[in-house]
């Protein structure tokens, strides 16, 4: 089986093509996580082009669904072929994942879903996921990176139109507190992905400086980051933003 993966702002969708069964069941569940960890939790899986499926495989769908809704996300099944239409419908999983007829039919699903999410409010600054890069050979691999960088995923606390302050645990990556604080010690450089959907959809790239990281939590730290280089655009869009809220902050009440 083979898997084409198309990137978009908020959600991703991975055609699946040939038989899936148990020896590529890894493959799929690895695409998700990594898709998960960089914060895309949007999936659409077209399954037009799947001529065989096993049950090993559907329990691999099954999961890749969860792991999505854990996140905040969801995961639907677009065009799917007859012959896993049918098994889906015997097995009675389209009970529980929806499938949809088109491609356009299922991104429309999610798009539907975002929605619902911002409107509600589940998707505030202080949970937003920061992805975070180190551009020197040094830190890469301490983190065990290869010819590909390793991505360190962190939670945004509070972001203006200088600087960034993201929550990072050192318990995934394995690496002590010590350890950790090398990873970000003062004046070194990071890479930064990040969104602030309520200023616009696609991400913030940013290089930043590492200002200070404070202990939070038994294996945690609280990184500070001055933004290095900056569009002007970005820059007033981010200090408009953390204006607007402190004044909503001052205008709720016991704010």
């Amino acid at each position: 089986m083979k898997i084409d993966k198309s990137l978009h702002d908020d959600y991703a969708v991975l055609t699946l093509k040939g038989e899936f069964d148990t020896f590529y069941c890894p493959t799929l569940m690895q695409e998700v996580e990594s898709l998960v960890e960089r914060g895309v939790n949007h999936l659409v899986l077209d399954m037009r082009l799947v001529k065989f499926i096993n049950s090993t495989a559907l329990g691999a769908v099954i999961k890749a669904h969860k792991r999505c809704r854990a996140d905040g996300g969801d995961l639907v099944v677009a065009q799917p072929s007859p012959f896993v239409r049918e098994v889906i419908r015997k097995v009675g999983i389209d009970k529980l994942i929806a499938m949809h007829d088109t491609e356009q039919e299922a991104v429309k699903a999610i798009i539907k879903h975002l929605n619902q999410k911002e409107l509600a409010g589940d998707a505030p600054v202080d949970s937003e996921k920061v992805l975070i890069g180190f551009p020197d050979e040094t830190r890469n691999k301490m983190l065990g990176g290869g010819k590909r960088p390793k991505l360190l995923v962190g939670t945004m606390a509070n972001v203006d139109g200088h600087k960034v302050q993201f929550l990072w645990s050192s318990d995934k990556a394995g690496l002590t507190s010590d350890q950790a604080r090398q990873l970000f010690f003062a004046g070194s450089e990071v890479q930064l992905k990040f969104q602030v959907k309520m200023i616009k959809k696609s991400f913030f790239e940013l290089l930043a400086v590492v200002d200070a990281a404070e202990s939070a939590g038994d294996s945690g730290l609280r990184i500070t980051a001055k933004f290095q280089k900056i569009a002007e655009a970005d820059r007033e869009a981010l200090s408009q933003f953390a204006a607007d809220m402190a004044f909503l902050k001052n205008q709720l009440p016991g704010g």
